[in-house]
């Protein structure tokens, strides 16, 4: 079984637009099982844009789950994609009877980072409910990303966030966000855990003080689930 996960695509302009298609025309060629899309889906005129978005995942004829960021507008995407009438966009999406998305909403209203305070007890229902094995997506990152300027802007209450994972009784095969434009892989609650890279241009490294300008194309996560295993591929669409 195979998801697709885009991350941080910010349309705004024809620019965004042509590298989104670039990112769909090759994985049109996988025909996955699913599409996650982990955050800052568009910059300005969300309920628009976030249509435009929607007509072009129809055509693959898969579900799709949606997860807001810090640029998006919540009531804009609840709209147009669903998802509980009021407060967090909180979602499950079936894939199939042998896996399921579960899609975290983060986002602090006017704030950069992101708090899994308030979703916690959902989470903690949703992952003791008897279902099948899960991935989880959320926007902004929940572990220590290495790069001291980012670590303000992460998602807090992680310690919270990493109890209610580890004592589920259902299988939860890995964590995946978006949010810093940079693919990282790491762990957390004693499982996978990575950072997608972006549709936008990708941001900066920086570590141990070291800091490099990048020039990376737009890229995607695809992850192979088989035999009850997880295993995550790193694709750049150069």
């Amino acid at each position: 079984m195979i998801i697709a996960q885009l991350s941080d695509i910010h349309i705004k302009d024809d620019a965004s637009l042509a590298r989104l298609d670039q990112v769909l025309d090759w994985l049109s060629t996988l025909r996955p099982d699913a599409i996650a899309v982990s955050g800052d889906l568009a910059n300005l005129s969300h309920q628009s844009n976030y249509e435009m978005l929607r007509a072009r995942l129809e055509t693959f004829g898969v579900p799709v789950l949606v997860v807001p960021g810090n640029v998006d507008n919540r009531e804009a995407m609840r709209t147009v994609f669903g998802g509980p009438q009021t407060g967090p966009l909180n979602r499950v999406v079936a894939v199939a009877d042998s896996l399921r998305l579960v899609g975290l909403d983060v986002t602090i209203p006017g704030a950069v980072h992101g708090d899994a305070a308030p979703v916690r007890d959902w989470l903690e229902h949703e992952l003791n409910s008897g279902g099948p094995p899960a991935l989880v997506f959320l926007h902004q990152h929940p572990f220590n990303c290495g790069m001291d300027e980012y670590e303000t802007i992460d998602c807090r209450n992680q310690e919270a966030l990493s109890a209610v994972i580890g004592r589920a009784r259902d299988s939860v095969l890995g964590i995946f966000c978006g949010h810093l434009h940079r693919p990282m892989f790491a762990r957390f609650a004693e499982l996978p855990a990575a950072i997608a890279p972006s549709v936008a241009p990708a941001g900066k490294l920086v570590a141990d003080g070291h800091e490099t300008t990048t020039t990376d194309p737009p890229g995607l996560l695809v992850h192979h689930v088989k035999d009850g295993m997880l295993v995550s591929h790193m694709i750049s669409i150069g």
